[in-house]
């Protein structure tokens, strides 16, 4: 019994254990959403000392935008294996492109 639960604990820290899975094709910062993009990057510059490895995810939500930063960790892997599940940043942008909301992953 503990060694299936030690196994189900290991599984869940591989895993993550958050929300927030790892993205497989990062956006463009210059592309469609480089408004969402510019704005969420103006606040991670003044929270974390690692904006400029970072690749990007947008999504919209009823109130704006979702960006979510992840600092890349293994720049030479391909996909998610770039990135750390708790090394990532959540913006949370409005309509009009303000930052409303911060949280660290991890």
């Amino acid at each position: 019994m503990a060694r299936g639960s030690i196994l189900i604990l290991l599984f869940g820290l591989l895993c993550g254990c958050g929300q927030t899975a790892r993205m497989e094709h990062p956006e463009d910062p210059q592309g469609r959403y480089r408004e969402q993009i510019a704005a969420a990057r103006h606040l991670l510059e003044q929270k974390e000392d690692w904006a400029e490895r970072a690749e990007w995810e947008v999504l919209k939500t009823d109130t704006g935008w979702k960006v979510i930063a992840w600092r890349i960790e293994h720049p030479d892997a391909k996909g998610a294996g770039r990135y750390l599940p708790w090394g990532c940043s959540e913006i949370e942008l409005d309509s009009r492109m303000v930052a409303v909301h911060y949280h660290h992953v991890g």
